[in-house]
């Protein structure tokens, strides 16, 4: 179509009608995708690794430690139990995050009412020795539908240092230190 002397309509070009299509589409995708149902609540926290010794010049470790005796923690799982009802149903859940993402949140899985939550360490063959590291205390907090629980910082404290020093088993017959992912065969757990 051609413009006309004194005519009112515009030509259409392809430029308009590419525009017009893509609004159309964006508003029809909002309307289909833009509102999920939100059955829970969520959880989001960071966290840190830092040395049980400060015999290290730096006071965070990174998750792949290069410290000998040492193996890499993998993922840090968050765990949580909920009362929803108050009675004793409870509802239990994890998700684990790459631990060199520093930072995680789960969807809204999270059942309404009371949650018990913690963190543990896994290495690449599973859970973490628990005499390789500690953690915060577990953290009780009131989960809502909709809402996310910030857990903040959480510091996780790994054994990383004298982790290849065999000194204590050869004085006094004990078995060397129990050190973050070393699933050495002669290292005894408690």
């Amino acid at each position: 179509m051609r413009s006309a002397p004194g005519s009112n309509r515009e030509c259409r070009t392809p430029g308009r009608v590419t525009w017009t299509t893509r609004v159309a589409i964006a508003t029809l995708c909002l309307a289909v995708h833009g509102c999920d149902t939100v059955d829970g609540g969520a959880v989001e926290l960071s966290w840190k690794l830092r040395p049980a010794a400060s015999s290290l010049p730096d006071k965070f470790v990174d998750c792949t430690s290069t410290q000998p005796g040492t193996g890499g923690v993998k993922q840090i799982r968050l765990h949580w139990e909920v009362d929803s009802d108050g009675a004793g149903d409870i509802t239990q859940g994890s998700q684990a995050w790459r631990c060199e993402f520093n930072h995680g949140v789960t969807g809204f899985d999270l059942a309404q009412g009371t949650a018990k939550l913690w963190v543990t360490p896994e290495c690449e063959s599973g859970p973490a020795a628990p005499e390789t590291y500690i953690t915060p205390a577990i953290i009780q907090r009131s989960v809502g539908k909709g809402n996310t629980v910030s857990l903040g910082a959480v510091e996780l404290v790994v054994s990383t240092s004298y982790c290849d020093q065999d000194w204590a088993r050869s004085d006094a017959g004990l078995p060397r230190q129990a050190c973050i992912c070393d699933f050495a065969p002669d290292l005894v757990h408690r």
